[in-house]
């Protein structure tokens, strides 16, 4: 075909075919020695290439059909100009190379040319096909390994073709048991029984795959909206791009049990003083000598105390906490240690986790981790206490859900105030906080 793609999918097509078994009974060999032809047409350069790698694969998949495949090898490789086409022939010389008998001294003319080699796969595939031969036909390998060494050594194009080389030369030269060395490099690991190589493996379905690594995407090889209805989805908080917290943290699923990976963290502000008492008024120039008992005159009586005091519970306006800090923390209390407050009814729902975080930061309490499930809401909160104070952290998991809308706090104190009364009175103190910072939405 005169359009170089449609010749390249045509020939990838024929290899798929074979490869999965998909074509019927005698497919496989039928398909091999039309590609073998294929490696042969000097003219159609990518043609005879894409025949090459079709090869390479194919015969990982089904090694008998190298009788078939294995007589034109040498020819090809004198034809063969583009790199995947080059290397896969190259890695099909090294592999079979021992009923091949023209293989070493196919191998030892790329290794004369080996400074007109501009491709670090092939040069990586040359130097592991010729390692590999050199344990079947040592005596024909030898003087050609030690040129390619002394070239690849040198070779400072590519970091990972000079390890290996030295990986080689240093195995070969320390090994006291050269079968132990031989087990190494010709053990038969290219052999699979799959429909795929790993290497074929989609990258970008991968990289989603992965960033939603805690769920049964991994198990079912597909993202979760492929068999997931979208009202069941959940949906995670991202970071923003000016989020103090490195990018790797940015997604995370929200568990019932324990904590999930750090998805977001808010930065937080000074807490909003408490009230200053209010001072008696300073006597005026008028005094009430007489006793007639004036209101005009007396001073006003102070203030009584507020039972909602909250001197003896403040916050930093600093607390930080790492992820794995606050698994660490959230881990050392017993559930059955933490105090829980259980459905308080709320005036109206959340449309979203935004508004909570912001008006909480607010007060210094702020957000580890927050994410929207079908029927709630969920935050994992932290606070520490001003060293003056004790200097104890506060961890709490708030659940807020939708309908009817409720929420249900789960505190655990660390550190800090040992006395169980007063360390009762300081988590009443943050209740009533929590609440003060949502009472737009909490009664």
């Amino acid at each position: 075909d005169v359009d170089d793609t449609m010749g390249r999918l045509a020939v990838r097509s024929m290899g798929a075919v074979a490869l999965h078994d998909s074509g019927g009974q005698g497919a496989v060999e039928s398909i091999a020695r039309r590609l073998v032809e294929m490696l042969d047409l000097q003219g159609i350069p990518h043609v005879s290439s894409e025949a090459a790698t079709a090869l390479a694969g194919l015969v990982r998949r089904h090694p008998s059909i190298i009788t078939v495949v294995s007589a034109p090898l040498p020819r090809a490789l004198r034809y063969i100009t583009e790199p995947m086409g080059k290397a896969s022939v190259i890695f099909l010389l090294g592999e079979y190379g021992e009923s091949i008998v023209e293989a070493p001294y196919a191998l030892e003319r790329v290794i004369d040319s080996y400074d007109n080699i501009t491709d670090d796969g092939v040069k990586t595939a040359l130097l592991a096909a010729t390692v590999k031969l050199f344990f079947q036909r040592p005596p024909e390998m030898q003087q050609m390994l030690g040129r390619l060494f002394k070239k690849a050594t040198e070779d400072v194009s590519s970091q990972d073709l000079h390890d290996r080389a030295l990986f080689y030369y240093r195995l070969l030269r320390s090994s006291p048991d050269p079968n132990v060395a031989k087990s190494i490099v010709t053990s038969q690991s290219m052999t699979i029984t799959t429909d795929h190589f790993a290497e074929e493996d989609d990258s970008d379905l991968r990289d989603a795959l992965m960033n939603e690594f805690n769920t049964l995407c991994t198990v079912y090889r597909c993202k979760a909206e492929n068999f997931i209805e979208e009202e069941n989805i959940v949906k995670f908080v991202k970071m923003p791009k000016d989020h103090p917290l490195p990018r790797e943290a940015a997604a995370a699923s929200v568990t019932d049990l324990g904590v999930n990976t750090i998805t977001d963290q808010l930065g937080g502000t000074s807490i909003a003083p408490s009230p200053a008492p209010v001072s008696a008024p300073a006597p005026s120039g008028e005094v009430d000598l007489l006793g007639f008992g004036d209101d005009a005159f007396a001073p006003a009586a102070p203030p009584p105390p507020s039972t909602n005091s909250l001197q003896s519970l403040s916050l930093k306006s600093n607390a930080t906490l790492t992820g794995e800090e606050y698994q660490s923390k959230w881990g050392t209390v017993a559930d059955t240690e933490a105090v829980v407050l259980s459905a308080v009814p709320m005036r109206s729902g959340l449309t979203s986790t935004d508004a909570v975080e912001s008006a909480l930061s607010n007060f210094n309490v702020y957000t580890m981790a927050s994410g929207e499930l079908p029927t709630e809401f969920k935050f994992f909160l932290y606070g520490q206490e001003e060293d003056s104070f004790g200097g104890g952290y506060f961890l709490i998991q708030a659940v807020v859900m939708k309908a009817p809308a409720s929420l249900a706090l789960t505190i655990k104190p660390i550190g800090g105030e040992v006395n169980p009364d007063k360390r009762k009175e300081k988590i009443d103190q943050l209740v009533e906080l929590i609440k003060s910072a949502l009472g737009e939405y909490v009664p």
